[in-house]
């Protein structure tokens, strides 16, 4: 069990004992555990149970339980609650934004038992009837389950990519010798993908690599394709060849159809099969090796026929990391342990950006307690040189657009990111017309996760990119591509337009944690795929490159 399955076991137990009205002192708790334990970056299934009633909040209920997760998988008293409710009901509750409270009027007093009722339920206006749930409730409601059922069988690249990682070890490990490698949309580093394909090159019989348990063979097709599932609960694709063809296999199952066709349609006289590497299928065609996260169209078949292959942006050229928080507002690590880890992955400098004031659920910073960090970031910078600490704020953008604090305020930041967290309701004009203004502002240094989305939880809000890319240019103002994989916001898509415009990508890891400072490579992964190239990501510039008052 890893932090993160351990975490969700408490916040799915806490929700599910308060629907059921359980102790609200014990529902808090596992709420806290929760909270506590999905920012935890040291191992739990490394540490003895006295380890475990170390970790601030952590008692010896709770430490328990945990040892129990460890060793079983699973939780008695979470089993148990699952029993007793429907499983539609339990699904209710992964609903974002959709708490137990509403979820127990919607089973208990409604009598609706799956998403479908209530979907159903939300089209013939009966939720209105109820207290708690005006039209405006029910038309979110409506949207949030609609996005939810088009999201099942869908995961994060973060998961897709967990899952996959763990697939190929066990196939590697029960086949010797085999040539194993994700494809598909997992390994052309998709924001999300339908499922998770495998390539398997191997002369022998696969019956070794399924167990029945961790993996199980559902049906085999003549052509070389298994679905099976993993664990019991995740549906699989295994693509089997034979070793000597393994890459030209690969080559077939990473592009879309769309990109293999046109990119065969190139060299219809050759064949491309029995090839054990996939360098081999691009020297044999007369073309440089195109990585796979830019194999989704052919028109990059184009780009590399008419000017080569752009240098796409890597880790090595980032010279900075900015957008972090610390315990100043809701970060889990201090000033000086998220700047000491920054400097210790390499970076030159960061950019610390608390939360502001108007974020009071996150422990936005009044402007005292800003005037104290820098402060703070002051004597950190004299004795941490020539590392650099970045005095920054993550500004809320208020409903009409103006940011948080007072100009003379802002005016003392190096860099301001400007976000919206709240409000995220508004129409495309409206929201757009909020953004435009929050880029005028003269102390706007990076458009925060510019849509707000949160995949397969929250759709963004639409915008006017056109218009948001022009003010951009105009006013110096980047653009986030926030790399925390429940975000990757903006999407891939829209890079390629915001570079045409003049606008600067800053790869964000909105990190929370000094773990969460490793999320810039899923950035960069989604920055490649949208053609990212260094002179247009922002920090991969030295400091004094960008930090130019306006």
């Amino acid at each position: 069990m890893t932090n993160k399955h351990i975490a969700q076991a408490f916040d799915e137990l806490s929700g599910l004992m308060e629907l059921h009205e359980a102790d609200a002192f014990r529902v808090r708790s596992y709420q806290n555990a929760y909270a506590t334990l999905r920012k935890l970056d040291a191992p739990l299934s490394d540490m003895d149970v006295d380890q475990i009633k170390q970790i601030k909040g952590i008692g010896p209920a709770i430490a328990s339980k945990i040892q129990e997760l460890i060793a079983n998988g699973k939780l008695d008293l979470l089993e148990q609650f699952k029993r007793k409710t429907p499983v539609g009901v339990v699904e209710m509750l992964g609903v974002n934004g959709f708490g137990p409270k509403k979820v127990r009027v919607i089973w208990k007093d409604m009598g609706i038992e799956t998403i479908g009722e209530l979907l159903y339920a939300c089209y013939e206006n009966r939720l209105v009837h109820y207290k708690g749930f005006g039209l405006k409730t029910q038309e979110d409601l409506r949207n949030k389950l609609e996005f939810a059922l088009k999201s099942r069988s869908v995961l994060r690249m973060d998961v897709a990519e967990e899952e996959a990682d763990f697939l190929c070890a066990w196939l590697a490990g029960k086949l010797p010798g085999a040539f194993v490698a994700p494809v598909g949309a997992v390994r052309r580093l998709c924001p999300v993908v339908q499922g998770i394909e495998v390539l398997v090159g191997y002369n022998g019989e696969l019956s070794a690599a399924f167990d029945g348990e961790m993996l199980a063979l559902q049906e085999t097709q003549s052509d070389g394709w298994h679905l099976a599932t993993l664990e019991q609960r995740l549906p699989v694709v295994i693509h089997r060849c034979m070793a000597e063809d393994f890459g030209s296999r690969l080559f077939r199952h990473t592009g879309t159809d769309d990109f293999v066709k046109a990119f065969a349609a190139l060299s219809p006289d050759l064949s491309f099969k029995h090839l054990r590497t996939e360098q081999e299928v691009f020297e044999k065609a007369g073309m440089p090796y195109v990585p796979p996260e830019l194999r989704e169209s052919p028109a990059i078949l184009d780009t590399v026929r008419t000017g080569g292959l752009p240098t796409l942006v890597d880790h090595t050229q980032m010279k900075g990391v900015l957008h972090v928080h610390t315990t100043y507002s809701d970060g889990l690590h201090s000033l000086r342990e998220m700047c000491m880890a920054a400097k210790d992955l390499g970076y030159q400098y960061i950019g610390i950006t608390d939360h502001s004031q108007s974020a009071f659920y996150a422990g936005g910073l009044k402007p005292e307690r800003v005037l104290q960090q820098m402060a703070e970031i002051d004597t950190l910078n004299a004795e941490m040189a020539p590392f650099r600490i970045l005095k920054g704020i993550e500004s809320d953008i208020l409903n009409d657009g103006s940011l948080d604090y007072e100009d003379a305020l802002l005016d003392r930041f190096d860099f301001v990111i400007a976000s919206v967290h709240s409000n995220l309701r508004m129409d495309k004009s409206k929201a757009t017309g909020r953004l435009l203004k929050a880029i005028e502002h003269p102390r706007t240094t990076i458009l925060g996760h510019p849509t707000g989305r949160l995949l397969l939880t929250r759709e963004g809000y639409p915008l006017e990119w056109s218009l948001i890319f022009d003010a951009c240019a105009r006013h110096n103002v980047a653009i986030e591509l926030n790399a925390n994989p429940h975000r990757l916001d903006i999407d891939y898509t829209l890079i390629p337009e915001a570079i045409r415009r003049g606008v600067r990508i800053a790869i964000n890891p909105d990190a929370h944690s000094m773990e969460g400072l490793k999320d810039v490579r899923f950035g960069l992964s989604i920055a490649r795929k949208g053609g990212l190239t260094t002179p247009w990501c922002l920090n991969c510039q030295e400091a004094d490159q960008w930090l130019v008052k306006k």
